[in-house]
């Protein structure tokens, strides 16, 4: 929250945004409460910072100088707050609440039903006090400043996810267990993770870290080894509160009138002086309607409550993983953990493998919702987590493997909301599909099986668009028929086939969805698209079953479209746009040229800096996308460079720890 001082005063809306949601403040309080051995490690590591900073306060690195700032001496809640920071960047139900809300407060609850998954009609409504003109002003305002954030720290990506799975030594030819992850992050220069092997004192560990976090997050000691996926748990609730008619700092709880509480913020400008800032919070947290001036003193107000507003103790879980002997000392660790919530995956010297989550799911009353809740109303309040005895875990499942993709972690049989933020099952399949097939398993099949481009998505969507063939197109059109005839989903560099799939899709979607969203604002399609396990599950959804009301375009009045008229205007669409762009044969159209990754930096948006200092690192050809293995998520208002993917992979050797 501190943008204004470094970069100008522009950035000062951008700093109450983050100032609301309250992670410089929780960092403090997370620090204050840490045991004293973990506080001491923290302070030696910010001290080497310090002690950098002073070093090369003479030399500081490019960017520094062309922004004419120094670096700012850490303390440990500096390390706490960039894992919050991480934290906010994985969390993706903040999204589904603004657009599912706005679906439902502009077209109605059926209209949400048909593109909600899992939608039954216990889930909450949206509250009938809300007024149009205030909530919209609110579902703006949070997209705005979020993308801009986003943007500006390069993870704006919604394509953000992981890979992970672990094979018992039965089924590797080693006897012993292989363990393999991928995290799907935002590309960024310099990069996100760096090797690390620390060895003194009680630590000898290897793997990944994140500049800014002292260990390894991701590796290996001399007995146990660790992997990471998002488990994609919904840990934020916005809630509509009332607001009292004649003094906007209470608000109402039941049949009670409550205070909220005022804090002061005070935020530095970079051309000196400061401004200060009050936010209101509730018991269900802080007051986010309020970064608009228009919004304060309404008698609605929107508040947000998030896991990551609540104490947790995820650097002594840190610790303890880079020190665990067994699972019993695993299980401790991950008990640790609040959020971001992630899917843990175990392996040791002795054969185990193991699965656990590793997150603080909050326990609501009333079910699940994807969907701002009425403020007023005590029944919809959070009352604690899901107690850590209760959550689901795996310790040498009898099949001897466990894969994990962002997707479904538990059945419907569990008795208490999770999630409808599940990943598209594509990526999970396709890697069950390839772990199943395995006899006597190596480092090099878990090597083809994180390269793998086959989309199974692909596959199961690509016939619907075959369905619509009439045999009297023309060329180019026809020849698209034949190119998906022939196609296994396999997402390669080369393929003309996935080029022309993707091209279809981008343009289906837009078909589909884009004419009601672009009524309702400049970033809500971008947004719904963001939510991009959830559209693809509605997509998969509408079209099986053929009827729902968002084939039809709303901008052709009385004509209603049908799904296979929309399914052949998308296919036609492509076509023309591949011959505009690319080139009137089809033999041209290959994916890794459309499709290609480049690490951005942050001054690489600078055409002129770029030139001079070659900040940005790229571009590159790249196969598969966001629903294959070898993950490609690309940007769907820039298609189709790609914008995440796998920031490192590891495979683990039990026979050659």
């Amino acid at each position: 929250g501190e943008l204004a001082s470094m970069l100008g005063d522009e950035y000062l809306s951008a700093d109450i945004y983050l100032r609301t949601w309250r992670i410089h403040d929780i960092s403090k309080k997370i620090t204050e409460k840490m045991d004293l051995k973990t506080k001491k490690i923290m302070e030696a590591f910010c001290q080497g910072i310090n002690f950098w900073i002073d070093e090369t306060s003479d030399d500081l690195p490019l960017e520094f100088r062309i922004l004419g700032i120094k670096p700012q001496y850490w303390q440990p809640s500096d390390v706490v707050g960039y894992a919050r920071m991480l934290a906010h960047e994985l969390q993706s139900s903040w999204k589904a609440e603004i657009i599912y809300g706005a679906v439902a407060q502009f077209f109605g609850m059926n209209k949400l039903a048909e593109i909600y998954p899992g939608y039954s009609e216990t889930q909450p409504k949206i509250s009938e006090h809300l007024k149009k003109e205030e909530t919209k002003i609110v579902y703006d305002k949070i997209l705005e400043n979020e993308f801009f954030i986003r943007d500006l720290l390069h993870f704006r990506s919604p394509n953000i996810g992981s890979n992970s799975w672990v094979l018992s030594g039965a089924l590797t030819e080693t006897g012993k267990p292989l363990l393999a992850n991928d995290p799907h992050l935002d590309f960024t220069q310099p990069a996100r993770w760096y090797e690390m092997h620390l060895k003194g004192g009680r630590f000898n560990v290897s793997g990944v870290c994140i500049a800014g976090i002292p260990v390894p997050i991701i590796g290996q000691n001399e007995t146990c080894a660790w992997g990471f996926t998002n488990s994609m748990v919904d840990d934020v609730d916005f809630f509509v509160e009332t607001m009292h008619p004649d003094n906007p700092n209470k608000y109402k709880k039941g049949n009670e009138w409550l205070d909220v509480e005022l804090i002061k913020e005070t935020i530095p400008l970079k051309e000196g002086g400061d401004t200060t800032v009050v936010i209101r919070m509730t018991h269900h947290g802080p007051i986010i309607s309020d970064i608009h001036p228009l919004l304060k003193g309404q008698e609605t107000a929107v508040s947000m409550a998030w896991t990551g507003h609540w104490l947790t103790s995820e650097i002594e879980g840190f610790f303890k993983l880079n020190l665990m002997k067994d699972w019993e000392d695993f299980t401790e660790a991950t008990s640790l953990f609040g959020v971001p919530g992630q899917n843990m995956i175990y392996a040791d010297v002795h054969g185990n493998i193991g699965w656990r989550p590793a997150v603080y799911i909050p326990l609501r009353k009333k079910g699940e919702s994807l969907i701002p809740r009425p403020g007023h109303d005590p029944t919809y309040d959070w009352f604690g987590k899901v107690p850590f005895v209760e959550m689901p875990y795996l310790l040498n499942p009898e099949q001897g493997y466990i894969v994990t993709a962002n997707n479904k972690i538990i059945d419907n049989t569990f008795q208490y909301y999770i999630s409808g933020l599940w990943a598209d099952p594509s990526r999970a399949q396709r890697i069950l599909e390839r772990v199943q097939s395995l006899d006597n398993a190596t480092v090099q099949d878990m090597k083809s099986i994180q390269l793998d481009v086959t989309s199974l998505f692909a596959r199961e969507i690509t016939p619907y668009f075959l369905a619509t063939e009439a045999g009297t197109e023309r060329k180019n059109l026809k020849e698209a028929y034949r190119l998906l005839k022939n196609w296994k989903g396999e997402e390669s560099i080369k393929s003309s086939a996935a080029l022309l799939f993707h091209s279809a899709i981008n343009k289906l979607i837009r078909n589909i969805y884009g004419d009601e969203m672009a009524l309702l604002g400049k970033h809500y399609l971008e947004a719904f698209i963001g939510l991009k396990y959830l559209h693809s599950r509605s997509l998969r959804d509408i079209l099986k079953k053929n009827k729902s009301t968002w084939f039809d375009d709303v901008r052709t009045g009385k004509y209603v479209e049908s799904r296979d008229e929309i399914l052949k205007r998308s296919l036609e669409e492509a076509v023309n746009e591949l011959e505009d762009r690319v080139g009137p044969n089809p033999t041209s159209w290959q994916w890794g040229n459309e499709h290609s990754l480049t690490h951005p930096h942050v001054l690489g948006k600078i055409k002129i800096l770029n030139w001079l200092f070659k900040f940005n690192v790229g571009p590159f050809p790249s196969g598969g996308s966001d629903k294959t293995p070898n993950a490609g998520g690309y940007s769907f208002n820039k298609p189709f460079k790609q914008t995440a993917g796998a920031s490192m992979r590891r495979i683990v050797d039990f026979s050659n720890l």
